[in-house]
């Protein structure tokens, strides 16, 4: 699980090659946050992250939950959707 929770920090610092400017690495670092402090790598809460990695974040939950993952099965877009809508305003803007 600690491998997994340091992606976002990996993908960002792997950028620093790439001249895409920081906003696109502070976007890729956040991309796991959750708007109720809950997330990581940082733990930040609503605003404190950008709202870029917010959208990012939504796109990514419903990408894994609906698509076959190595550690499990995909669930489908409709169950995707649904844990979206059910924490949304607690984990998801």
């Amino acid at each position: 699980m600690s491998l997994i929770r340091g992606h976002p920090a990996v993908g960002a610092k792997l950028l620093d090659v790439v001249n895409f400017g920081k906003p696109v690495q502070e976007i890729i670092q956040q991309h796991h946050e959750r708007i109720d402090g809950s997330g990581y790598p940082d733990g930040l809460v609503g605003a404190d992250t950008l709202s870029e990695a917010r959208i990012t974040a939504v796109a990514d939950v419903v990408e894994a939950m609906a698509s076959h993952r190595p550690y499990g099965p995909a669930r489908g877009i409709d169950s995707a959707l649904s844990e979206i809508e059910g924490q949304k305003s607690v984990l998801y803007e």
